[in-house]
């Protein structure tokens, strides 16, 4: 019935939380191990759409709570770990079922095989333990940045700094002068450098 669908989908979820490494992200699948750019918010819709038509894939979770600012009532959810991307064992066959799901933006070609399988059972483990983590794109100092969330959601500027909190850069080259602040990496993604800047 519709109604039991929500209590189901949660089970899946919990129980993903907790699968082990070695069943969670297989090795001895007959197909290749894929990177799918999802649509905005449809990562767990994909992982379902892949589950129902049998194609082996992988979507790390972790938990998530959130408070209201109205109430400070506490709301607790299960979120992607990397968001926009759902990992998924397929032969050529099942990569162009689970592009007729219309949830993938592109797919990524991972040539390290061995590699990514090592990477995702590790992140599994972590998971696993239920261990406090930190996320969010790699960042290395130099790299050009964007805000995604929060008040300073869209401003852009350069990473200093190895900490967990970005130091990030705003410069305004005309004037050979720049503000720096320290940002949460988790809320920082990567974009090409800008050739200049424009008011928009």
């Amino acid at each position: 019935m519709p109604g039991n669908t929500r209590p189901r989908e949660k089970e899946l979820w919990e129980r993903a939380l907790h699968r082990p490494a070695e069943e969670a992200v297989p090795a001895d699948c007959p197909g290749r191990w894929w990177v799918a750019h999802t649509k905005p918010r449809s990562e767990k819709a994909l992982a379902l759409d892949l589950e129902r038509r049998r194609i082996p894939y992988y979507l790390p979770l972790r938990r998530r709570t959130t408070h209201s600012r109205a109430t400070g009532r506490a709301s607790h959810s299960i979120v992607p770990v990397f968001t926009g991307y759902v990992f998924f064992n397929a032969v050529e066959q099942q990569r162009i079922q689970a592009l007729t799901t219309n949830r993938i933006v592109s797919t990524l070609e991972v040539v390290d095989q061995q590699r990514l399988v090592f990477e995702l059972r590790q992140i599994q483990r972590v998971i696993c333990t239920d261990s406090e983590f930190e996320w969010g794109e790699r960042l290395e100092v130099g790299d050009w940045v964007r805000v995604i969330a929060g008040p300073l959601m869209g401003v852009e500027g350069v990473v200093r700094g190895r900490r967990s909190r970005a130091r990030l850069v705003l410069n305004v080259q005309m004037l050979a002068q720049s503000v720096q602040l320290e940002v949460e990496r988790s809320l920082l993604e990567r974009i090409d450098p800008p050739s200049f800047h424009s008011a928009r």
